[in-house]
């Protein structure tokens, strides 16, 4: 018996999900109030996070109610990787973020482990030029084994060699 495990379109047990907050939430007369939080001095006793989410897939998996694409090509995924670029770059030049340290951050999806090594180590290189990630305690990487290589992890380890390197060595006790 064979099953087609292909699935391009969202069904029942997929909702969708196009981005939190939900559009809905969005209202005109809060964009004030996010651009005045971002000219406020940076609250450095906080944990500041930085959330990338990857939407490209090999496939849909039926589980999944993001919003992904399936059908992009390299030049299609390295114009979202610029804009990705460019935001954290607009975001760095806030007061708020100024002289913040990186604690975590978390490549999500989608399927981060989709794009090339080619297109990871120009992902990372450009955030590495506006966010500072020597002191980040946490680098977390969804990934589906099939796209995964040791190359994709290498690039990133490479970026928090000392971070890696503890986390793994933490971790390993516990498997």
């Amino acid at each position: 018996m064979t099953t087609n495990t292909s699935q391009t379109t969202t069904e029942v047990g997929n909702y969708f999900v196009s981005n939190y907050p939900p559009f809905s939430q969005w209202k005109p007369e809060y964009v004030s109030e996010a651009i005045a939080a971002l000219d406020q001095p940076p609250r450095t006793e906080d944990p500041f996070g930085l959330y990338l989410h990857i939407p490209f897939c090999r496939k849909r998996c039926k589980f999944c109610y993001f919003k992904v694409y399936t059908d992009k090509n390299a030049g299609e995924i390295e114009l979202y990787l610029d804009a990705l670029i460019k935001e954290s770059e607009c975001y760095s030049r806030t007061r708020a973020l100024q002289g913040r340290q990186l604690r975590f951050a978390y490549f999500g999806g989608g399927t981060p482990s989709y794009i090339s090594e080619k297109q990871l180590h120009y992902l990372v290189e450009g955030l590495n030029r506006h966010v500072s990630w020597s002191n980040a305690e946490e680098v977390t990487f969804e990934c589906e084994p099939g796209t995964l290589r040791k190359s994709k992890l290498e690039t990133l380890k490479g970026n928090t060699e000392r971070n890696w390197r503890h986390a793994f060595e933490s971790r390993s006790r516990t498997f």
